[in-house]
C-alpha cells in the first residue's frame, strides 16, 4: 500500500484570471502549475490580436499547443491545433496578428527557463520564481504587489 498522495489534480482554468506580462502588452498569463521539484512550469498564454513579444532565448525544453488563433515566429506559421517544439537555446519574436491562445509546456535541467531582450537593451528573465509568483494568483494580487513594489521604490 502507498503512502504518498497521488498528486493527479483538475485544474479550472476559468477560476483564474488572466494576467498581463509585466513590459509585454497584449500578452497575457496563466500559470497552472509550476513544479519546483521537477523543474516543470504549465501555462496558457494569450496574445491580444497585432501583439508581437520581445525577442527571447530558451533555457529550458518548450511544447506550444496552439488551442485557438493563430501566432507565428521565424517564417513559421501556428493556427490552431499545431503543436510548436523549441530545444534549450533556441531564439525567436513570437507575434499574433490576428491574436491566439496557447498551451505551454516548459522543462528546464535548472531554475532557468527564458531570457526575454528587451528594446532598451536589458535582459529579462523568467526563471522558477517568476512563474511560482504568479500561480494561482489573481489580477488583484498582481495590483497590490506593484504597487507595494511602486510605493517601496518611493520610499
Amino acid at each position: 500500500m502507498s503512502t504518498t498522495e497521488d498528486p493527479t489534480r483538475v485544474i479550472e482554468s476559468a477560476d483564474q484570471d488572466w494576467l498581463e506580462i509585466p513590459l509585454s502588452p497584449g500578452a497575457y498569463i496563466k500559470v497552472i502549475v509550476a513544479d519546483e521539484e521537477r523543474k516543470q512550469v504549465v501555462f496558457q498564454f494569450r496574445f491580444d490580436p497585432g501583439t508581437v513579444l520581445p525577442r527571447h532565448r530558451h533555457k529550458c525544453h518548450a511544447i506550444a499547443y496552439t488551442v485557438s488563433g493563430e501566432w507565428e515566429y521565424e517564417g513559421l506559421r501556428l493556427p490552431a491545433g499545431a503543436l510548436a517544439y523549441e530545444p534549450v537555446e533556441s531564439e525567436h519574436t513570437p507575434s499574433s496578428e490576428p491574436g491566439a491562445e496557447l498551451v505551454v509546456f516548459l522543462k528546464s535541467e535548472t531554475d532557468d527557463f527564458l531570457v526575454n531582450y528587451m528594446p532598451d537593451g536589458s535582459e529579462i528573465p523568467m526563471d522558477m520564481g517568476f512563474f511560482k509568483a504568479l500561480e494561482g494568483a489573481s489580477q488583484a494580487d498582481i495590483e497590490r504587489l506593484s504597487a507595494e513594489l511602486t510605493d517601496d521604490g518611493a520610499a
